[in-house]
């Protein structure tokens, strides 16, 4: 085919967060931003970034990493082992991750550091149990004040209204006292990644979200002070992309949320069918999916030069919001950030040469011991 006749490079701009695809924290300098999702016939693909910060991606077979690159042995581990995976989320993907870095592929910082987040992600769910069953205490009895601070200080207390509480409401939904205790445990390790209460800063999402936020002031504080046109508009699109992305990540946190205003009706649902529950809860999820390392690149920079480095980073990586978003919110906004921002890469500039590769690596170890 001669050059005339090639179609011309389209800008990737999916239709679904799963088309997307999901962020994974892969090592290997080449493979920054790589995304995994289902592939059209079987198996799963890679969606990767144009390395020369250009237009477009590669969309390749998840067989054939090692063709476009040497993987660090910890990328090949966790290739191996997403490949196996029957359902591809944020969350399926954390949780290989995080046994591989558990097993110290990653390096001995990342593998103490899976095991805190382990850690506290039990911390989160059994608090997420707990605020639950307190919501349905209070909508179920309607308790005095002073019977709250009772409940509050005395822990069997507490127990005995929340056993009253599940022996009230199983009548009314035609099941037993254990399997309203059961559905209340597992949607509260659902909701464990949100927080189940308004205002809540537990769980991992608040947690992200108070990080991007950060990361976005920080930025632009930094950016206000710069001379550089380029860096501004670098600077911008981050920011713009970020706050966007936070709209629509509070807004659906808070229809998550929501459904805890009516814990015996979100019971009810989930006995009818939980996966509208799941799907809800998760979608914040979707829509901060691999910000997390984005500022992570930020809050690593130790002077203008580096942030300036990572800056250039941070744009390349940052998440195509999907057309499924509008169906979210209603702030849902697109943007062409591979048209309004390209780099070229002098020689020796950065890892692209392989000069500071074993750097770059270690680097992204270290990331992954402080995003587990």
């Amino acid at each position: 085919m001669s050059a005339s006749c090639l179609p011309p490079v389209q800008t990737y701009h999916p239709t679904t967060f799963l088309e997307r695809g999901v962020a994974v924290p892969f090592t290997t300098p080449l493979l920054a931003g790589t995304r995994a999702r289902p592939g059209e016939k079987r198996g799963l693909e890679l969606v990767i970034p144009n390395p020369s910060g250009g237009r477009g991606v590669y969309i390749m077979a998840w067989k054939s990493i090692s063709a476009l690159c040497s993987p660090t042995l910890h990328d090949r581990q966790l290739n191996d082992r997403i490949e196996a995976l029957t359902s591809v989320t944020p969350g399926t993907i954390r949780r290989v991750s995080r046994e591989i870095a558990a097993e110290g592929l990653a390096g001995d910082e990342a593998m103490a550091a899976a095991q805190k987040a382990a850690d506290n992600d039990k911390g989160d769910r059994l608090l997420a149990n707990y605020l639950l069953l307190l919501a349905l205490v209070e909508q179920v009895d309607a308790p005095t004040a002073e019977q709250k601070l009772a409940a509050v200080s005395d822990p069997e207390e507490m127990q005995r209204r929340a056993r009253l509480a599940v022996d009230q409401v199983a009548p009314r939904l035609r099941r037993t006292t254990n399997w309203v205790a059961s559905a209340l445990e597992a949607i509260g390790d659902t909701m464990s990644y949100i927080g189940v209460t308004v205002g809540s800063t537990s769980g991992r999402i608040p947690r992200l979200i108070k990080l991007l936020q950060r990361c976005s002031q920080e930025v632009a504080a930094w950016s206000s002070a710069q001379r550089s046109d380029d860096q501004a508009s670098y600077a911008e699109m981050v920011c713009t992309v970020a706050d966007h992305t936070l709209k629509l990540a509070e807004t659906t946190l808070g229809q998550a949320r929501d459904l805890t205003n009516d814990v015996v009706g979100l019971l009810r649902t989930w006995g009818n069918d939980p996966d509208p529950i799941v799907r809800l809860s998760g979608r914040p999820e979707w829509l901060l999916d691999g910000w997390e390392q984005i500022c992570l690149l930020w809050t690593l920079a130790q002077d203008d030069a580096g942030r300036r480095a990572a800056l250039v980073e941070m744009v390349q990586l940052l998440p195509v919001l999907p057309k499924e978003a509008k169906e979210w919110a209603d702030q849902f906004q697109e943007f062409d950030i591979s048209m309004k921002l390209r780099r070229l890469i002098p020689l020796n500039e950065d890892w692209r040469t392989g000069a500071t590769v074993f750097d770059t690596v270690a680097r992204n170890e270290h990331m992954r011991a402080l995003s587990c």
